[in-house]
């Protein structure tokens, strides 16, 4: 049961990584004294280096990994190049316009990032399940086209959630940045509960076409060198 618990939890987290604790550490800094500038480019630091951390105690550089890579080296630059407090505020809009790129990118090359990073969620290390898994790819033109829309779909909310955290920043004067950083949270968190409901309404249908595939498989299937195809359809 808990185990149930934590595969639904375990996709949530990177939203409270995001979202969730640099509000925290910033207001936390903030009522310790420090300024606007300092107290976002700290807090920004800070979750970027635990990310950072947890990909070397995997010993895999992943997208994820090297979207933070890419933040820490920003937000160093940026300290050199601007006192503007609003400028740190927008950080975020930079690599998560840049990962909304690479999952775009994805539903054209190679396969998209939503069919990776769920095959875990949705073969829980069955072997079987996972063989299914790989075939439903490889033959079904519907579990295809809908991998990529939800990887589209999501791609299309990291690059809106940039661009109206801009906007909401850039509406407020530097001297009312607490607001602003705190505004411009919203747009990416109710965006974001849009895309799980539109994902909610993809999965019944995906794990149908896995099922049905699954149903057809001798009993000791197992995927190609426990790994995903490399083949590609389209």
């Amino acid at each position: 049961m808990n185990d149930g618990i934590g595969a639904r939890i375990r996709p949530l987290l990177p939203l409270a990584i995001d979202v969730v604790v640099p509000v925290v550490l910033y207001l936390l800094l903030k009522r310790a004294g420090l300024n606007d500038f300092w107290a976002l480019t700290l807090a920004g630091l800070a979750t970027g280096v635990a990310v950072a951390v947890n990909t070397i105690r995997r010993r895999k550089m992943d997208w994820i990994g090297l979207l933070v890579v890419l933040e820490i080296i920003l937000s160093v630059v940026l300290l050199f190049v601007s006192d503007d407090p609003r400028v740190v505020a927008i950080k975020p809009s930079f690599y998560t316009a840049l990962a909304g790129i690479f999952l775009g990118v994805t539903c054209f090359v190679g396969k998209p990032v939503i069919y990776q990073t769920a095959r875990p969620l949705a073969t829980r290390g069955d072997p079987r399940r996972e063989a299914a898994y790989e075939r439903a790819w490889e033959t079904s033109l519907s579990f295809r086209r809908r991998q990529r829309l939800m990887t589209g779909t999501f791609a299309a909310f990291l690059l809106i959630e940039s661009v109206l955290r801009v906007i909401v920043v850039y509406s407020f004067t530097p001297a009312e940045i607490e607001e602003s950083f705190l505004i411009s949270q919203l747009p990416g968190i109710v965006l974001f509960a849009a895309v799980l409901v539109s994902f909610r309404l993809q999965v019944p249908v995906l794990r149908r076409i896995v099922n049905g595939i699954q149903e057809q498989l001798p009993p000791d299937a197992a995927p190609e060198n426990g790994t995903p195809s490399a083949t590609g359809k389209r």
